[in-house]
């Protein structure tokens, strides 16, 4: 299975007091392992606001996707992908229509209208 791993922080404050990237990497890459992914690839955005979209990590994980080259993707939790929600559904929509399996670590994803919704 091929994986994919996607990492944000957007300032140094966050890194200090939430999550570093290296933090989310390990955490990431020990889920996508466990779910047992054969390769794991990174993509990261560092300083950068999870409230625009043209971000280059994101993009490129985004061709990734299209191009069927992620099975799976985890994610630490729904704001590192997007702080907008209307960015997170539109995400979202996108992976799972390309056929990828999208893994939250500190979030119960549920496909279903609610489950979209929080």
């Amino acid at each position: 299975m091929q994986a994919a791993i996607y990492v944000r922080v957007s300032t140094d404050d966050q890194a200090r007091h939430g999550f570093s990237l290296a933090e989310q990497r390990e955490a990431c890459r020990a889920r996508a392992s466990s779910l047992g992914a054969s390769t794991i690839r990174e993509f990261a955005d560092e300083g950068i606001s999870g409230s625009i979209m043209d971000r280059p990590g994101l993009t490129s994980l985004r061709g990734a996707v299209r191009n069927n080259q992620v099975d799976l993707l985890v994610v630490r939790d729904p704001d590192r992908l997007s702080r907008k929600l209307s960015h997170q559904l539109l995400l979202t929509e996108e992976i799972e229509k390309a056929g990828v399996r999208l893994e939250f670590l500190d979030f119960d994803w549920k496909d279903s209208p609610e489950g979209r919704l929080f």
